[in-house]
């Protein structure tokens, strides 16, 4: 005998009914009612009604395209009548030209914007990288891994074809110069910043990027290419009651991100003949593979690479050192004692293995990023102050390549008893790099030459060449060392760099005052300046630059900016607004560049251009540009 036991639970249904209204009363067909956690759900009606059936104790979620959501829980009630509130997204104030905030829904163009969080979450020691893929239309692209390189930023693609596409910067109401200032071309130096890599992400607030001629009009043919506002937490004027006190850490681990597959069948020579001094791997089979190359293709290879001086063969699997071989006498633990046909003794290279070696992986080491920033804000009725600092290190993937970012702010505003607003910013910030000489490895190959790169031949070196176990440096006068006439991209990569040290001071200070209601003042002052000054030493001994030089260069960029504004905003008529900006900006750009190498360095180790034979000055550069300029900005609305 069997029993069947059938329980059947039911839960207290309620039909609810209820009408979806926004703000001013209107009925909003077609918004989504739904029971929350369920697929249970309705829409409104063309009048904003709407009728579902939930169970007892649920939550039901109302949404509408441009509005924020709204749940509610369901006891008793069989009526619901909503009105929606616009959503955060549509009420949004943006910073546009000149400091100026407007409500996201007025603007009359495309504003994309990202908040200061959003920014430094990622562990990322460049603002503009950290933005990547954040912003429509805005396409962000690093020119490559190494600590520091610059980073360009194209706002609704590229706009010309053989001029400067890059947007204009602008960081608590003061232009930003972003130049990269390259003082060598890409056959010796890819590694150049862009003054971008100053701003410390976790000191920004927002950003706002402007698009198109109508957006950023107000600053004239500067901004062509578009406008990046960026709020730093020093100018944002807005601090919490009481103090706080917060500190953010990141650590960022990052690898080659691939390498060519390499093939390990031939050794390095030319015509199926292994030549020790030969750059490419068309040589004959590697050992192991001597067999299987006859066998498939009926060819007769042994495995002798090199021969002594009365043509007996090296032993199989061996050849003359390729070092030892170029180098007689400098490295004696890689020579052998040969005892000729007539009984004489001749000193040789001692016998090298043939095998592949990982040439790549041996090289490139593993980069790390650092970041700890602290930052403090306190606020009170009338007066707010932030104030921070952070240290940024970055170890980059080559041996020897850093960068490093210091940077101290502090900022504040305070209203007066006469109604009087004061507002100030300043910040600092130390940017160091240092890289080896990274020129791009197809001017070695085809454009005539790369002034010494690690890049020359690094990627596709003979694959039976040990790279990384091999001697890079005679050790009686630190030359360069290698298997021919290059040099060693570990010997450069420890003797051949490019430094940059950049100090930079940027801040404003403001007044504002409402004169009446609707109708307001702002006057605001401000400065960014800051000198870079760079240094190649090149290291006497190497093949490209036998006699070493030592070069510098020092570029001075200076931005003062005065802008004075009246805004109003008034309404004319119970349904008509006059919103409009009327201002004067003053600005003053002044650069200076001068740049001078010294060759033949006389005291290896002295990286002086004074401690050089001769000495010529390669550019000296002065510039000033003055612009005066009225502008005003009218709207209607309803």
């Amino acid at each position: 005998m069997s029993w069947l036991l059938f329980v059947n639970i039911g839960l207290a249904q309620s039909t609810v009914t209820g009408n979806v209204t926004d703000e001013q009363g209107i009925p909003l067909p077609g918004a989504t009612v739904i029971e929350v956690g369920t697929s249970n759900g309705t829409t409104t009606d063309f009048d904003g009604n709407f009728i579902i059936s939930v169970e007892e104790g649920s939550e039901i979620q109302i949404s509408y395209v441009g509005y924020a959501n709204y749940t509610t829980s369901i006891q008793n009630d069989d009526v619901i009548n909503i009105s929606l509130e616009l959503s955060n997204q549509l009420n949004e104030v943006v910073v546009t030209s000149f400091g100026i905030k407007k409500e996201a829904k007025s603007l009359g163009y495309s504003v994309a914007s990202v908040a200061g969080d959003e920014i430094s979450k990622r562990a990322e020691p460049d603002a503009l990288r950290a933005m990547q893929g954040k912003m429509t239309g805005v396409v962000i692209t690093g020119a490559g891994g190494a600590p520091g390189q610059s980073t360009k930023i194209n706002i609704r693609g590229v706009s010309s074809l053989t001029g400067n596409t890059q947007p204009l910067f602008i960081v608590d109401g003061i232009p930003f110069d972003n130049s990269v200032n390259a003082s060598q071309g890409a056959a010796q130096n890819t590694v150049f910043s862009n003054r971008a890599f100053d701003l410390d992400p976790n000191s920004i607030e927002s950003i706002n990027v402007l698009k198109g001629a109508a957006a950023s009009a107000l600053y004239g043919s500067r901004a062509t290419n578009g406008v990046v506002v960026i709020t730093t937490k020093a100018g944002s004027g807005g601090a919490n009651k009481g103090l706080e006190v917060s500190y953010n850490s990141t650590l960022a681990i990052t690898e080659i991100s691939g390498i060519p597959d390499y093939q390990d069948t031939y050794t390095q020579g030319s015509n199926q003949v292994y030549n020790g001094g030969y750059i490419g791997n068309w040589g004959s089979p590697f050992p192991d593979k001597v067999d299987e190359i006859n066998q498939r293709y009926g060819t007769n290879y042994e495995p002798i690479y090199s021969v002594y001086p009365d043509g007996t063969p090296y032993p199989n699997g061996t050849a003359a050192n390729p070092v030892s071989n170029r180098f007689p006498g400098v490295f004696p633990d890689l020579m052998q004692d040969y005892t000729m046909p007539d009984g004489s003794v001749v000193s040789v290279s001692a016998p090298y293995e043939i095998k592949p070696n990982d040439i790549i992986g041996g090289f490139f080491n593993q980069g790390f990023t650092q970041d700890h920033s602290l930052s403090i804000s306190s606020g009170g009725e009338n007066t707010s102050l932030n104030a921070g600092f952070s240290q940024m290190n970055q170890d980059g993937i080559i041996p020897n390549q850093t960068a490093s970012r210091s940077s101290l702010y502090t900022g504040g505003n305070s209203i007066l008893d006469n109604g009087l607003i004061l507002s100030g910013t300043i910040n600092y910030v130390n940017t160091k790099q240092k890289s080896p000489t990274s020129g791009a490895s197809a001017f070695n190959d085809y454009y005539g030459g790369g002034g010494g790169s690690i890049y020359s031949r690094l990627f596709y070196l003979p694959r039976n060449f040990d790279l990384n176990g091999l001697p890079w440096e005679n050790p009686a006068d630190g030359s360069n060392i290698f298997y021919r006439a290059l040099d060693n991209p570990i010997w450069i990569s420890n003797n051949n760099f490019y430094e940059s040290d950049v100090n930079r001071v940027y801040g404003n200070i403001s007044a504002a005052y409402d004169i009446t209601d609707g109708i307001n003042i702002l006057v605001k002052g401000g400065v960014n300046t800051y000198h870079d000054a760079r240094r190649n030493n090149v290291r006497s001994g190497g093949i490209a630059n036998p006699d070493g030089y030592v070069s510098t260069v020092d570029v001075s960029n200076t931005e003062k900016d005065f802008t004075a504004l009246i805004s109003l905003d008034q309404d004319l008529t119970s349904s008509i607004n006059l919103r409009g900006t009327f201002g004067f900006n003053a600005n003053e750009r002044k650069t200076t560049y001068r740049a001078v190498t010294g060759n033949q360095i006389i005291s290896t180790g002295l990286n002086l251009t004074g401690a050089t034979a001769t000495q010529i000055v390669d550019g000296d550069l002065r510039r000033k540009r003055r612009i005066y300029g009225y502008f005003a900005d009218i709207s209607f609305g309803g």
